[in-house]
């Protein structure tokens, strides 16, 4: 079957979720990676092979070979590329997340609940060679509000696992701290959220900074 950008989103959110609650891998970045790399599951490597990121190798002694594009000196470059074939969906999403958590090259994307970062870490560890890449992720992420996946994960950790939101801070956790706060949530940590952060912190007795730390956390979430 051909997806559209909905029918892909609507099958992919499932596995995303599930795999940020297992492996820390923010949903949203899974989501926007997958959305790219497989043309929203179109492309014929993952009709093929169930490779939805692109991730070359074998699996479990599986591949197809394809030709792929790879920018050398921000030259793209046609080369062919032995590519993993996996059994379903559900292996890739897991795999994609177990590479992650497994390589020390891209540590910095465990745990990370700010998009933006992620977004930005993810192509400094080298994951693609595009020089577009982190803002191709950044805005599918926007467009397509898949910040509300995380949102689904980071809803219900305890307040000593959000991570600190100040100004200019992107994501599910900002989403729900606004969302607590009582005001418009779009995910982006501005000068209206600062704002409502130090209203809140003044009418609790914290130290007014503007910055949800774990004590502000603690008094908003418990």
């Amino acid at each position: 079957m051909s997806y559209t950008a909905t029918t892909f989103l609507a099958k992919f959110k499932a596995y995303a979720i599930a795999d940020m609650k297992s492996s820390g891998i923010l949903a949203s970045l899974t989501g926007a990676q997958g959305f790219i790399e497989s043309n929203k599951g179109n492309s014929g490597l993952t009709t093929k092979a169930n490779n939805l990121f692109g991730i070359k190798g074998s699996y479990n002694g599986q591949s197809v070979t394809m030709e792929t594009t790879e920018y050398v000196n921000g030259v793209a470059t046609k080369v062919n590329a032995a590519f993993r074939k996996y059994p379903s969906w559900q292996e890739s999403v897991n795999d994609h997340s177990a590479l992650f958590n497994r390589l020390s090259r891209y540590s910095n994307l465990r745990g990370e609940q700010d998009f933006k970062q992620a977004c930005i870490n993810v192509r400094k560890d080298g994951y693609a060679t595009s020089p577009t890449y982190t803002t191709t992720l950044h805005n599918t992420i926007k467009t397509y509000k898949l910040y509300l996946w995380d949102y689904e994960v980071v809803k219900d950790y305890t307040y000593d696992k959000l991570d600190t939101v100040k100004s200019g801070s992107y994501g599910g956790t900002v989403y729900l701290l606004q969302t607590l706060l009582g005001i418009s949530a779009d995910a982006i940590a501005g000068t209206k959220t600062v704002q409502a952060i130090k209203d809140f912190q003044t009418k609790n007795g914290l130290t007014v900074d503007g910055i949800c730390g774990q004590k502000t956390w603690k008094a908003l979430k418990g």
